[in-house]
This record gives structure tokens, sequence and C-alpha cells, in this order.
């Protein structure tokens, strides 16, 4: 016999939105380009979503053939190209792209030796921007900063089976749903726009990432009410 509705929400509300890792990790690149491909836009936006996905993977290679060839460059060579390509992939981001935006935060989260140091406050930038925008991965990526919101979420009197029909949402995609619907409200708080993100210098001198996260993580907290009243 087929389960009812209220049955199926039921179940659904038993569902837990905290899984970690939140997401592993895949490699997506198996088939990136060996060669850097050259787009003469200043707008990417104007390009379609193929050929953005082509740029991007190029890009992504290309960081990928820098570091192998590292030891075989002067540093400075090694340093101006990185960056060079840093600000490619930068330019392809303001625009809209989810990978690209996905990729920064990666890149400041790890830093490169030699080229780009380690930014946690641009890494959590374009990490939210990126899991408004969708990226599953930036969820991961900052998973440390989205997991209290996942628990106020359990916590709270939203029926998360409801919200999941109600929003037509599946089962696997629940934390994935909250997450970008919170950065949603989050980042017009903070202040993190692509039109804001275009005016950072990409290789920043300093930066304050526990004063940073202290006013983010205030932001958050002011903002948790209203993301149950949306989820609701």
């Amino acid at each position: 016999m087929a389960k009812t509705t209220k049955e199926n929400t039921t179940q659904k509300s038993k569902i837990k939105l905290i899984q970690k890792p939140i997401l592993k990790q895949r490699d997506v690149g198996s088939d990136i380009e060996n060669s850097m491909v050259k787009f003469n836009f200043e707008d990417y936006s104007k390009v379609s979503y193929e050929d953005q996905t082509k740029l991007f993977n190029a890009i992504k290679s290309t960081f990928v053939q820098l570091r192998e060839q590292s030891e075989y460059m002067e540093q400075q060579e090694f340093e101006a190209k990185y960056v060079d390509y840093l600000v490619e992939l930068l330019d392809l981001a303001v625009t809209g792209n989810v990978s690209a935006m996905d990729y920064l935060c990666f890149m400041y989260k790890k830093g490169v030796d030699g080229a780009i140091p380690v930014n946690l406050t641009l890494a959590h930038k374009w990490g939210m921007l990126a899991i408004a925008n969708g990226s599953k991965l930036s969820v991961d990526r900052l998973r440390m900063f989205i997991t209290p919101v996942l628990e106020y979420v359990e916590d709270s009197d939203v029926d998360i089976g409801y919200m999941m029909d109600r929003y037509d949402v599946e089962d696997a995609d629940a934390a994935y749903f909250v997450a970008q619907t919170f950065a949603g409200l989050y980042n017009p708080r903070m202040d993190i726009t692509l039109l804001n993100m275009a005016r950072e210098d990409p290789i920043p001198l300093e930066s304050n990432f526990q004063k940073f996260m202290i006013e983010a993580s205030k932001k958050r907290d002011e903002v948790l009410p209203d993301l149950l009243k949306y989820l609701k």
C-alpha cells in the first residue's frame, strides 16, 4: 500500500541535515584540457555556459601545470604567471560563474606557496557567494561556519519534511537548500556581493580573519530567526 503524503512528510522530518563531511570531494576535472583557452571577452557573462565551463577547466588545468613546473621556473616568473591566471579566474567569478567562485574559495583557503598567501576572509566571502548560487562543494569547504546553521534548524520547530515538500527539495539536498537559503539572507548583511568582490585586491597584504569572523558570527546569529521564518 502506497504511503500517504502525511506519512512521507513525517518520514522526511526525521532526516538529519548534518553529515560529516557534508559532501565528499569529487574530482570534477578528469577531462580538463591541457592548454589554456583564450577568449577575447571583457565580460564573461556574455559567453555561453559551455564556453565558460571550457574556460574554467582550462584555467584550473593551467594552475595544475604551473605547480608541476614550478621547480623549473624562476620564482618571479612563477608568481607572475599564477597571479595572471588568478585574475582570469576572478574575471570569470565576478560575472557569476559558480565554479570559479568555489575554486577561489578553495585557493584562498589553501594558499599557494610563493604565489598566493592563505586568506581565509576571501575564502569565506567567495565560498558564501558560491553557496548562495547553489555550490554544494562550497558548503563542504565552509562546513565549520555552516554546521551551526544546520544545527539551529534541526533544533527548531521547522518541519523539515514539510519544508522539503513545499520547496520540492530532494532528500539528499535538504542541507544544501538550507545552506543556500541562509547564504541568500546572510550575504547582503555582510556586504558580500560580486561588485564588492570585484574591488578586492586579489593578493591583499594582510587579513584580520579573527576580527572578520566575530562580525560574521554575529550576523549569522541575526539572520537565523529570519531563516526559520522563510523555511516554515
